[in-house]
């Protein structure tokens, strides 16, 4: 080949117009990622995660609501089975049956209380309402599914008023029957407020997890928000050694085709 030659291609590499060089340079140059797109990226994943526990921890304290006002109320219902049984073995009442006015408008309170037991308008320890689509409440969340069932208490006072109105309460065999009845009530009605607080310790270790998880998504987007400007350039690096062998190949394929335009 003639040496001459070679320097002639060479001046016409000098020669090419700085136009078509300008387009060259500007077909090839890799523009830089948007740091917004990348902040609202983060922050879109943030507040969504955000969002999804807020709303599972909302529905962990209505559960922890609903179980805390049902034990209340067992309580209450329990006294008052309490106070019913004093009344019918204190021996120093000589007629009992003049009590049993007083005795069933206590079992009435007994009634008062489970119908009265409420969470957002619907009843806990009753089921008597037609209106009541729901024979329980649902704790349904990402972590956790658990159902708090809906019972009816005042079948406990009706059937005991009936027995009270019905029977002579100066009999004794009559008066150890009802009696018996009436540790069998409270024996459930224990068994009902201790199943209540079984679920509520359930629901609560589930809510304490809610709440790491919130302390922790909390403290590292503040750690993200301190070191955001390092976060970013990592992740665009990343990006970049991702696609070095495509951008490797395609300025060797930009290099060859040049060399082949200008030696042909």
């Amino acid at each position: 080949m003639d040496v001459n030659s070679i320097s002639s291609n060479v001046s016409n590499l000098n020669s090419l117009p700085q136009q078509q060089l300008n387009r060259t340079s500007q077909n090839s140059r890799i523009e830089p990622i948007s740091n917004d797109a990348l902040n609202l990226s983060i922050s879109e994943a943030y507040n969504l995660k955000r969002d999804e526990l807020s709303n599972s921890l909302q529905t962990f304290n209505e559960g922890i609501a609903i179980t805390s006002i049902a034990k209340n109320a067992i309580e209450k219902q329990q006294d008052i089975l309490s106070d019913v049984k004093r009344t019918l073995v204190d021996d120093n009442i000589e007629d009992k049956n003049q009590l049993k006015e007083q005795l069933t408008n206590q079992l009435k309170d007994f009634t008062s209380i489970a119908l009265e037991t409420k969470y957002k308008k619907e009843t806990i320890l009753s089921t008597q309402d037609s209106n009541q689509e729901n024979s329980n409440f649902t704790i349904d969340t990402k972590e956790a599914y658990l159902e708090i069932n809906k019972v009816n208490t005042p079948v406990i006072s009706n059937e005991l008023a009936n027995d009270i109105q019905n029977s002579d309460l100066n009999n004794e065999e009559t008066v150890n029957t009802i009696v018996g009845k009436l540790n069998t009530s409270e024996k459930y009605l224990n068994d009902l407020s201790n199943q209540f607080e079984q679920t509520s310790q359930q629901i609560q270790e589930n809510a304490k997890d809610i709440l790491k998880q919130q302390h922790d998504l909390v403290t590292n987007n503040q750690t993200n928000n301190v070191n955001f400007g390092k976060e970013a350039s990592d992740f665009t690096k990343n990006n970049l050694f991702a696609n070095v062998g495509y951008l490797a190949v395609s300025q060797a394929n930009i290099v060859q085709e040049q060399s082949v335009r200008l030696l042909s």
